[in-house]
């Protein structure tokens, strides 16, 4: 038997918006792994403490590498992102952007340190090191229209800069698909990130994400969802955190119904009884929250 092709995208291939206009830079079958090379969030321009975050171009910012055609991946389908391996680069940076972050009023001068990685750390000072946990913050696939002007930077229905730390190797991300070929993308690498992304930016950085894809015919769902050997993850957004947090619950308690069996009303107690709601990030437009399951409470 022949040995599975693996596709590799170079970071020379990016999109700045998801949009079902993209031309896509490679079509794959379902069931083919693509190794996406991804430049950060900040486009390569933070490369030394000197380079200070500001007068981005905002039209050339959080590149998603892609876009990517699946064949046979239809509106109302779900595509199936599995996350199998993420090799990063041996420095990225943290910043501090003028109005932008949490507490963007109280933090107004730009800020930036560059975080060498070694022996799977990410050495943020001579007193600090970090373990590693690298995921991509974004992960994208083209809506039916362009509803706003932010590029890959919202996370919505369609994913988006979702920065969720649930997205690390292992975990399959699953995405509904709006558009023939599904067009998804990938970018915004974090070394690690805590839950909340409060000033932010994270350990931003260049990495190589390797992503096996499946069409699942069967799987419906309005957002997306993600799963690991130990939980499975509902996720939204809204203009607050509370909108958020209740549009994830909602998820969760479908999907109990749906996979589970379990009645509203049992899977409503049941989420009060093991559901964590986690709070993704606290700084983009529209900011994120999922709500986690342990699978083993589960008998089946």
């Amino acid at each position: 038997m022949s040995e599975e092709k693996i596709h590799r995208i170079s970071m020379k291939d990016v999109v700045y918006k998801a949009d079902k206009e993209n031309p896509p830079v490679l079509k794959v079958q379902s069931g083919e792994t693509v190794i996406f090379e991804c430049k950060d969030a900040f486009n390569q321009v933070i490369q030394k403490p000197e380079d200070l975050p500001i007068d981005f171009d905002m039209e050339h910012i959080n590149p998603a590498t892609g876009p990517v055609f699946i064949k046979g991946a239809e509106p109302g389908d779900t595509l199936e992102v599995h996350i199998l391996n993420i090799d990063v680069a041996e420095q990225g940076s943290c910043c501090i952007i003028p109005d932008f972050g949490f507490l963007a009023p109280e933090f107004t001068e730009p800020w930036t340190r560059i975080i060498p990685i070694e022996d799977g750390y990410a050495i943020f000072s001579d007193k600090v090191k970090i373990p590693i946990d690298p995921f991509p913050g974004t992960m994208i696939v083209a809506p039916t229209e362009v509803t706003h002007s932010h590029g890959t930077l919202i996370p919505l229905e369609y994913g988006g800069n979702m920065d969720s730390r649930a997205c690390t190797a292992g975990t399959t991300v699953y995405l509904p698909v709006f558009v023939q070929g599904a067009l998804f993308g990938v970018g915004d690498v974090h070394a690690v990130q805590g839950d909340g992304e409060v000033c932010g930016t994270a350990v931003e950085i260049d990495a190589d994400v390797t992503i096996k894809f499946v069409v699942n015919k069967d799987k419906k769902i309005k957002r997306p969802h993600y799963e690991n050997e130990e939980y499975y993850m509902t996720t939204a957004w809204g203009e607050t955190t509370d909108e958020a947090s209740k549009i994830a619950l909602r998820d969760m308690i479908d999907w109990i119904v749906q996979e589970k069996g379990l009645t509203r009303q049992e899977a409503y107690a049941l989420c009060s009884c093991v559901v964590d709601m986690r709070i993704s990030q606290l700084v983009d437009i529209t900011p994120g929250v999922r709500a986690v399951i342990p699978k083993s409470i589960f008998e089946d």
